[in-house]
């Protein structure tokens, strides 16, 4: 041996580190996270027959995983919850329907052939889709506990110490303009708190709380040395749905044998009615509770075809 035994018979004993001197930090990596997706999927399909043919579709599931950095080593769990891509239910839908008008043995078939050519060959397709919207996390942006990796801040989140309003998720457009998600909930500055006990210290606190319609304190930012007790994507808590609703409409006309010419108009978002982004969930911002994207507008494309 060497000094105590560091080698022993040309051998490194276990659990000995050999610290190479070129490296100012070593990061270890490892595949330590994971996420479950369990799903009941049904459908239903209407073969075509009498020019009507369709499908419905609707799933139900649930995604698990890590979040995102560990907030706590000593309690994993904080860490794993919903996934941002997590929708419990999902509806589609859609259509297609040849109009009977003009056809052989079909509404108005006896009629000149110019008026044929007029009300026949028209081809409806509509199609409708929904889905629950992605989870919502409501955070602190405040860097209280070690253990955030840095830079990571603001994936701390709130503590809960108040009973939450009914019916609180609630897309209301004011009057101002501004678009509002959490009814019932605002924010106020928090109770500063005692900077060691001398009142003429200068300080600047700019923490906020959350409280309801009567002033009680619904979410609060963590003590110092904690993490929030809400989880990220936290249950039960979900952003505006996504409803969409599309429709094509196609007209063949035979101009003569092996001529053909077709018109079609294809409206995406056909209600026009907004999909609304995530609310602000910064407890601390100027914004919170605010939603400030929207997309979702009526496009309409026209197109002309000729078969020859």
């Amino acid at each position: 041996g060497v000094n105590g035994g560091i080698l022993r018979n040309g051998s490194l004993p276990e659990n000995f580190i050999v610290v190479n001197p070129q490296f100012g930090n070593v990061g270890l990596s490892g595949n330590n996270g994971n996420s479950t997706y369990n799903a009941l999927e049904t459908q239903i399909t209407k073969r075509i027959s009498h020019g009507l043919s369709g499908q419905f579709s609707y799933t139900y599931s649930k995604t698990l995983g890590d979040t995102g950095g560990i907030r706590d080593p000593r309690n994993r769990q904080l860490s794993k919850g919903l996934l941002s891509i997590d929708r419990p239910h999902i509806f589609k839908a859609y259509m297609t329907y040849d109009v009977p008008f003009g056809s052989r043995g079909g509404m108005l078939g006896n009629t000149p052939s110019w008026v044929r050519q007029i009300i026949g060959g028209w081809q409806v397709a509509p199609s409708f889709s929904w889905a629950s919207g992605s989870p919502l996390s409501f955070a602190s942006n405040v860097g209280t506990s070690m253990y955030l990796r840095p830079g990571a801040a603001d994936a701390n989140t709130v503590d809960l110490v108040g009973a939450l309003p009914a019916d609180l998720q609630q897309v209301q457009v004011g009057a101002n303009g501004v678009v509002q998600y959490f009814r019932g909930l605002s924010t106020k500055a928090a109770p500063q708190p005692n900077f060691g006990g001398d009142p003429t210290l200068p300080t600047r606190f700019t923490n906020q709380v959350v409280v309801d319609s009567a002033g009680n304190i619904i979410f609060q930012n963590p003590q110092p040395g904690k993490t929030g007790n809400t989880a990220q994507n936290l249950p039960g808590f979900r952003g505006p749905s996504n409803l969409g609703f599309d429709m094509s409409l196609n007209k063949q006309v035979r101009i003569r044998e092996g001529w053909n010419l077709s018109f079609r108009a294809d409206a995406v978002r056909l209600l026009n009615t907004p999909i609304w982004g995530n609310p602000n969930t910064n407890i601390n911002g100027t914004s919170f509770g605010t939603i400030t994207t929207a997309s979702g507008s009526r496009t309409i494309t026209l197109n002309v075809r000729l078969d020859f």
